[in-house]
């Protein structure tokens, strides 16, 4: 496996010292349809199911294979066959829509989160949705870079403000002003995509995520959508979400726009999105301050100095609500998980004391 690329790295080599079965091979998951897994392995790409074995070790949907883990996998004469997740690196995942505290995991494994917005059409741009991708990639693990698509519809001075404002939302998170049409921008974002490092392009819909991606590869990979003439849009094509190996080795993975993102994340990555408040906080009277009325909050004086924007600190409160609100579901479920298990131990263990008194 020592010679083995496709992004493989010492972090899945660890993992295979302790496996002994020499009939199983680590391969990578190139996409999902249903319940047949496509896998990248040395020699090609073959269709995978999972084995029995696998299915009885699911927990939740969370454990299913995305698109960029790396499986272990045993070749039959009937079905390939998926027996094992090794551990993940990192991921790309989101809380599922609804009232729910279930997580839907996007993709895996990938070293930047490649946030894309568009400067044509006054939906494709918003801070307060390049805020919560931060968040989202950084919790994961991956490392957020923000790229402007179609940069080549604005003027000069149109895009250093668009730049200006996105850089008001990622502090310290690389901007990338870039057109999928003229190639501006494409090599600073190619300079990132060296041998073995995997990508993920993620953002709303129409802002020609599949666009880059075939500017950047070089030939067609992915279908793209026209552009609506009224509001310069791109219309939704991507609807699965795929690997893609590019020539020097790097690796892409493209996922359909999210209508809804709602980040699975904790108050340390929201604390890294939204550092001035974070700085701020150390300031304050008290040490559990909530920043949000108590005497001697040094987050609401530099919001009254100006020093915080009101846009990002309402921003920070609605994303540490929800964080908080998801918590809690969690939690509840946690209970409720943990009290039909304890009755199903005990339903068990009565069964066993009435078979034992018989």
């Amino acid at each position: 496996m020592n010679n083995y690329k496709n992004g493989w790295n010492d972090f899945f080599e660890e993992q295979m010292c302790h496996i002994y079965d020499v009939s199983l091979e680590a391969v990578r998951i190139s996409s999902v349809e249903a319940s047949i897994f496509t896998i990248l392995a040395k020699d090609g790409m073959y269709a995978a199911q999972l084995s029995g074995r696998f299915l009885c070790s699911v927990v939740d949907r969370s454990d299913y294979p995305v698109p960029g883990d790396w499986v272990l996998f045993r070749r039959c004469d009937g079905a390939n066959l998926i027996e094992r997740l090794l551990d993940r690196r990192t991921v790309f995942q989101r809380i599922n829509a609804g009232k729910t505290s279930d997580k839907q995991v996007i993709a895996a494994n990938i070293d930047f989160m490649f946030i894309t917005n568009a400067l044509a059409g006054a939906r494709d741009f918003n801070e307060r949705g390049i805020e919560r991708y931060i968040l989202t990639a950084k919790d994961g693990g991956a490392t957020p870079v923000v790229l402007l698509n179609k940069s080549d519809l604005c003027t000069e001075n149109q895009i250093i403000q668009y730049i200006q404002r996105a850089e008001s939302a990622a502090p310290g998170v690389d901007v990338i002003p870039v057109s999928a049409i003229t190639g501006y921008g494409l090599d600073r974002v190619k300079a990132l995509l060296v041998n073995g490092s995997t990508a993920a392009f993620t953002g709303p819909s129409g802002v020609g995520k599949s666009a880059l991606i075939n500017a950047i590869s070089g030939h067609e990979v992915q279908k793209i959508g026209d552009i609506r003439a009224d509001d310069k849009r791109g219309r939704h094509t991507t609807t699965s979400r795929r690997l893609y190996q590019l020539e020097n080795g790097a690796m892409i993975i493209d996922t359909p726009g999210l209508r809804e993102l709602r980040p699975y994340a904790d108050q340390d990555s929201l604390d890294e999105v939204f550092p001035e408040i974070f700085e701020a906080s150390y300031s304050c009277k008290f040490k559990d301050c909530t920043h949000s009325g108590e005497p001697g909050c040094n987050v609401l004086f530099e919001l009254e100095q100006g020093k915080i924007s009101n846009e990002r600190y309402n921003s920070w409160l609605k994303l540490k609500k929800e964080i908080e609100v998801t918590g809690q579901l969690r939690t509840e479920k946690g209970r409720s998980q943990k009290k039909t298990r304890d009755k199903a131990l005990a339903k068990l263990i009565r069964n066993h004391n009435r078979r034992s008194v018989k």
